[in-house]
């Protein structure tokens, strides 16, 4: 038996299925890695809108010094999810200060949503109040009898004078520990960590 043409008779039958399964095998790495990178980089520009969208309200807590209890520091984290698409992107400090952004964020709602319920509370207690003084109010009340005057024996009205409060500004205890979160952030969406994140999600 002629081996050799055994050998070339067998190569010629399979070279084009061989070739086939080859080239089906590198069209789908190619489409596997396309879609990763559609998927890093839809996941960059999620990011980097939460990372805007975090510091914008940051940044209004250091205009006007205070949280609105409507607003979340951090309504999603997409950052937990995808870190690992940018491993080989971003250095460690870069991940890190990313990560500090997201964590940041949301003890501070921790923070604000129990200052939310809190506040909800007292002004259940402020309302309850406010009936029951108002119905006090609307009680009829026993006339106070004029007292007789040390210089006369004509009974002379007993006036006393009003307490006038004196305005008294006390501070929220929470105060100082939100000053203290949010004024020592450091912003990155106008960074080099975010740049990297924008070339990523081709955006300008």
């Amino acid at each position: 038996m002629n081996w050799d043409s055994f050998l070339s008779s067998n190569l010629n039958s399979n070279l084009p299925s061989t070739l086939a399964t080859i080239l089906a095998a590198f069209v789908a790495f190619l489409v596997y890695r396309k879609q990763k990178a559609d998927i890093k980089e839809y996941a960059a520009r999620i990011i980097l809108q939460e990372i805007r969208r975090a510091e914008d309200v940051i940044n209004d807590y250091k205009e006007h010094g205070q949280y609105k209890f409507t607003k979340k520091v951090i309504a999603t984290n997409s950052w937990a999810k995808n870190i690992h698409h940018f491993v080989g992107d971003l250095d460690q400090d870069e991940l890190d200060r990313i990560s500090n952004l997201y964590s940041t964020g949301e003890y501070l709602d921790k923070i604000i949503e129990k200052i939310s319920d809190y506040t909800f509370i007292r002004s259940l207690e402020n309302f309850e109040k406010g009936v029951t003084e108002l119905q006090q109010k609307l009680q009829p009340q026993p006339q106070p009898q004029p007292s007789a005057s040390v210089t006369g024996g004509t009974p002379q009205p007993d006036f006393q004078k009003p307490a006038i409060p004196l305005p008294i500004t006390i501070k929220a205890p929470w105060k100082d520990l939100l000053d203290q979160i949010t004024l020592k952030y450091e912003p990155i969406y106008h960074s080099t960590v975010a740049n990297k994140l924008k070339r990523i999600a081709r955006m300008k």
